[in-house]
């Protein structure tokens, strides 16, 4: 999976987490597959040397 498919599925997981936390349905694992896909992107950009953040002059 590419970094950009990465990121979405993690923004996509992101809203689903706020979903469930405003509606108290949250059990907690709709937070650990948010953690899942911030630890796959962090190893891909860490894999591929693409930074976290850009520095933007």
């Amino acid at each position: 999976m590419g970094l950009n498919e990465l990121l979405f599925h993690h923004q996509v997981a992101l809203i689903q987490y706020a979903a469930d936390n405003k509606s108290s349905r949250d059990n907690g694992t709709s937070f650990d597959v948010v953690r899942h896909y911030e630890a796959r992107i962090a190893r891909l950009r860490h894999e591929i040397g693409a930074a976290a953040y850009p520095r933007w002059p």
